[in-house]
This record gives structure tokens, sequence and C-alpha cells, in this order.
């Protein structure tokens, strides 16, 4: 809604980049209320009060600052806001309409896409659930004290930060996201390895928390898929149900994730991690069939757009710096564009010239 394809990995990784530095900062905030003596509050219950009420706070910020869309944020000028929604004509992907479509809904259901961004979502969110949940109670298990794993819960949280913006990074740099992914899976795999294979001992905490810290750069891949599916949808009404799919997929993984540990398999959670560790391999599959596919659908489109006359290759400009388009246009370079399907509200799969970046 507001960012050409390109610049969308870095703006949701920046988003989704702050729970690295809550991790980092709360655990040390978290670590001084939990100091805190009350006759009335258990100390898990003033550290959740406190961010449960700072939580609430924002919100009003949100909602008073927080535009639906270039059209209606108060921040911006008429000419910017026409500025705005003239950057984001290159996305093919329409602007803001509040119709809802049924047949666009309809193909958001049947689409094969959509069902790998739900698969994609839940197997990720499996590992992240249950880490999520007991990460704390994994490193206690090395033999820590509880105010202990919570300061060294902070390069969990450094980590997270590092490998969110460095995979944002890399994908605008490469222009893909699924080889990004590919590279995100790795260091978890060997991280479940690490804490499956090395013995739970005094002897071994060094490695056993390298291995730990390691598994943390799962967070970067969370906001690379949802940048994917933005990237490779179009149609309001599809957009909103793709959504919806991918956000159906990440409640239901991390509703299991969690229960995949127990308390009585403490300290070497084997159930736990060796699910956590199938989920990454799955995550590795489902990225290159994805990748496939949309690598199909762009091959379709190219014949499509040949039995229309058209020219089977064009130019994705929301994939190029906007200067790099400027530039050609100066120098009168030939490049073919794609027609100027922007404000149809047309899906991908109906227009001919959307192309889909892997």
């Amino acid at each position: 809604m507001w960012y050409r394809r390109r610049e969308q990995p870095v703006r949701l990784s920046s988003w989704y980049a702050m729970n690295g530095v809550v991790n980092m900062f709360g655990s040390l905030i978290a670590f001084g209320l939990g100091h805190i003596k009350s006759s009335i509050f258990a100390p898990y219950q003033i550290i959740f009060l406190f961010f449960g009420l700072v939580t609430v706070g924002f919100s009003a910020v949100i909602l008073i600052f927080m535009p639906d869309s270039p059209v209606s944020a108060k921040f911006l000028g008429e000419e910017d806001k026409l500025l705005s929604i003239e950057r984001q004509r290159m996305n093919q992907q329409g602007i803001e309409n509040n119709e809802w479509k049924w047949d666009h809904a309809k193909e958001a259901f049947l689409d094969l896409k959509s069902w790998f961004w739900f698969a994609l979502m839940f197997s990720i969110s499996v590992p992240s659930g249950g880490i999520t949940t007991f990460g704390p109670l994994i490193i206690k298990s090395f033999g820590l004290s509880e105010y202990d794993t919570m300061l060294f819960n902070i390069p969990f949280g450094a980590v997270q930060l590092v490998a969110t913006m460095g995979g944002a990074w890399l994908a605008t740099v490469w222009k893909m996201k699924g080889p990004v992914l590919a590279l995100l899976y790795l260091p978890p795999i060997a991280g479940c390895v690490m804490l499956l294979e090395i013995a739970h001992d005094d002897a071994h905490k060094g490695p056993l928390l390298a291995g730990y810290y390691i598994i943390s750069v799962y967070p970067a891949i969370t906001p690379l898929i949802y940048s994917w599916s933005a990237a490779n949808t179009a149609g309001e009404t599809k957009k909103k149900v793709t959504t919806a799919i991918l956000y159906v997929g990440q409640c239901a993984g991390n509703v299991l994730g969690p229960n995949l540990y127990t308390t009585n398999e403490a300290p070497l959670y084997r159930r736990g991690l060796l699910s956590n560790l199938a989920m990454f391999c799955v995550l590795m599959g489902l990225t290159g069939a994805n990748v496939a596919y949309m690598y199909f659908l762009n091959k379709k489109n190219e014949k499509r757009r040949v039995a229309l006359g058209k020219d089977a290759k064009i130019v994705d400009q929301s994939m190029q710096i906007i200067q790099a388009i400027s530039d050609d246009a100066k120098e009168d370079l030939p490049q073919q564009a794609a027609d100027d399907n922007s404000w149809k509200d047309l899906t991908d799969l109906q227009n001919e010239d959307f192309v889909y970046v892997f």
C-alpha cells in the first residue's frame, strides 16, 4: 500500500526487527522489574503489567498517526499524496479499494500460491511458537538461574536484529527472496542439530549457548515470507484474503509449536527440537517448489503477452532503483515496460503484465 516492491522487504523487516530490540532491552527491563518486591504482585505479573500498559498506551499513537493509505495520510500534502500513489503504479497492484469482489476472493482460495504461503508461514511458526515459549527454559536447562536466563537472552535478540535486517538487505540487493530464505534456513538447522547432539552438562554450556543463538536467525524468515506474498499478489480483495490465509497459518503454527515441548522432557526437549529441525527442512522444499511455480507463471504470462502482440519480456520497474529508471528515461534507452493496469484492480493471475518475483 505504501512502498514499491523493491522497498517492501526492508520496510517490513525494519518493523519486525524490533522484536530483536525488545529481546535485548526487554530482557534488561524484565531483569530489573523481576527484582521488585511486592506483597500484591508476583515478579512475572509486574513484568506483564508493565509491558501490557506500554502496549495499550502506544496503540493510541498508532490509531492517531498511522493512516490506512497515502490517500488518507494527514501528514502528506495533496502533491505528496499524488507522488506517493504514482510511485506504486509500477507494482501493478492497484491502490486502496473498499469494494469486495467475490471472484477475487475465490481466486485467492484456488491459487496454488496462497497455499504455498500458508504452508511456509505454518512451517516457520511451529518452531517460532515453540522457541518463543520455551526458549528461556532451554537456556535455563544449561544450568543457569532464572535471572541469568533473562540476561543470556540478550544475544538472542541481537542475532535476531542483525539477521532480520541482513536478510532484508540481501533480498533487496539480489532482487530475490527465495534464495535468501534458503540461506536463512541453514543456521537454525545447524543450531537444532547442535542442541540435539551436544551433551547438556556444565562442560558444554558455551557450545549449547552458541547453538541456541544460531537458531535465533529464524525470526528473519517471517517478514520475508510476508513481503514475498505481498509482492506476488494483486487485487485488493485477493490481497486481503491472502493475508488472512497467511495469518491463519501463522496462528496455527504458533498454537502447535509450544505443545511439541513438554517440561518432562527437560533438559533435552528432544521432541520439540526434532520437530523444529523437520520444519526447517520442510521450509527448504516449500521454498524451492514456490520459486518453480512462479517461474512457470512468468513463462505463462510471457506467452499471453506474445499472443496479444506484446513483447514477451518486459521491464519490472517496481524492482529497479528509482534513479536507474530516471537515468534510462533521460538517455532514451529502449525498454519495454508493462502496460498501465495499476488502477484496474486486476488480480495477479488476471494481469498478463504482472511479473512474479522470486
